[in-house]
């Protein structure tokens, strides 16, 4: 038997234990004053006979607490059920001691059975099994919402973990040397050449880096604003890549405000630009796209690169397997991430819920002073454009 049986088997004897022996007490000192006061050996030994059936029959009150919970599902049919079931449970444990434990037998064993004067006998004490019956159910029932309660707990807690985790990745990359001297090169060059560009590119950069540290709260955000944060991020990769990338948006209008992961799209891109477009001597395409179908929002990013290798299976990084996780931690298995090969290259497709927000958020503009280029329908972007 595992330890949460045992807990449970210990946890039904010790409450009809405790019964025994309140019911006793109240017995004894209920009938002191009488001629012929129950003695504490007859207050026990008649109320263990009350309790013991109570306690065989308990395994089955807990089974039907399970099968038909007290929640907004089915409710009427499940309180009906449960109403059957306590006064079946009343009416059998008064029935087991009227033969059993009673001093006298009731009316109708000793005169002769009848329908009235069994219902007679059974009202008696049919207030105390009935509320036993219903103890029982809602302490299940408050169980079960104390450990769905602590679940959600635990869940939110590392929902919290893959958030900084992502972030974490994704200030790892933007912070990372070898991105930030290709990145100040561009700048650098651009100063004498295009000073307004320079300007332009020193505050998306800035940008770049304030949202990724502010936008640390919320596990979910419009794909509008996911999308006007990666383009912040795209556009200081076309700076670095000069003509050699292209990026194409084909953003279905009506997902705009579908929620998302925060930073669900970055490291998808990223991917895609490390090992796809960074390969080509001719640079480049990456199509971001997200499409409704039905209930589910479908994104993808795909890039024409050299594709995957075939005598390997994909590895995934830190950036995609951390993506994958806060996917299923958020989703369940009410999601899906895949990266597979296409006629050009390479597609990172994720499917999930579509959910929409319920008020709108407005992005603000990059602090460039320039609106984010559009995101609804196809557009193609050009380094230099």
């Amino acid at each position: 038997m595992s330890r949460k049986r045992l807990r449970q088997a210990g946890l039904i004897l010790s409450f009809w234990t405790v019964e025994t022996v309140y019911s006793a007490a109240q017995l004894h000192y209920r009938t002191a004053l009488l001629p012929k006061p129950y003695s504490w050996s007859s207050c026990f030994r008649t109320e263990l006979v009350w309790t013991s059936i109570g306690l065989l029959l308990t395994p089955f009150i807990l089974l039907l607490a399970r099968r038909f919970p007290i929640d907004r599902r089915n409710l009427w049919r499940n309180i009906a059920i449960h109403l059957g079931g306590s006064a079946l449970f009343a009416s059998a444990i008064k029935i087991y001691w009227d033969f059993l434990g009673a001093s006298r037998p009731p009316e109708y064993i000793a005169k002769g059975f009848s329908v009235p004067a069994l219902l007679r006998s059974i009202s008696m004490g049919f207030d105390a099994g009935f509320a036993i019956y219903w103890g029982i159910v809602l302490a299940v029932l408050a169980a079960d919402y104390y450990r769905r309660y602590q679940n959600s707990l635990v869940q939110s807690a590392q929902l919290q973990t893959q958030l900084v985790q992502a972030q974490l990745q994704a200030l790892r990359m933007q912070l990372d040397p070898h991105f930030l001297f290709n990145t100040l090169h561009s700048i650098s060059e651009l100063v004498h050449e295009d000073p307004e560009g320079a300007e332009a590119m020193i505050a998306r950069l800035s940008e770049l880096l304030r949202r990724s540290i502010d936008n640390s709260g919320a596990q979910e955000v419009p794909l509008k604003e996911e999308l006007d944060f990666l383009n912040l991020y795209l556009e200081i990769e076309k700076t670095r890549f000069d003509d050699r990338l292209t990026v194409e948006y084909r953003i279905d209008p009506e997902t705009e405000m579908a929620q998302v992961p925060n930073l669900i799209l970055q490291p998808l891109v990223e991917n895609a630009i490390r090992h796809g477009i960074s390969r080509r001597v001719t640079g480049g395409r990456v199509v971001i796209a997200a499409v409704r179908e039905g209930d589910r929002l479908e994104l993808s990013v795909t890039d024409d690169g050299p594709g995957l290798r075939t005598d390997a299976p994909p590895r995934e990084g830190v950036g995609l397997s951390s993506t994958r996780g806060r996917l299923e931690r958020l989703y369940g298995e009410n999601q899906s991430m895949e990266l597979s090969e296409t006629d050009q290259g390479t597609r990172a497709r994720i499917v999930m819920p579509f959910q929409r927000e319920a008020d709108p958020v407005t992005v603000p503009e990059a602090q460039s002073g320039q609106p984010a280029p559009p995101l609804l329908g196809r557009r193609e972007a050009h380094a230099g454009d």
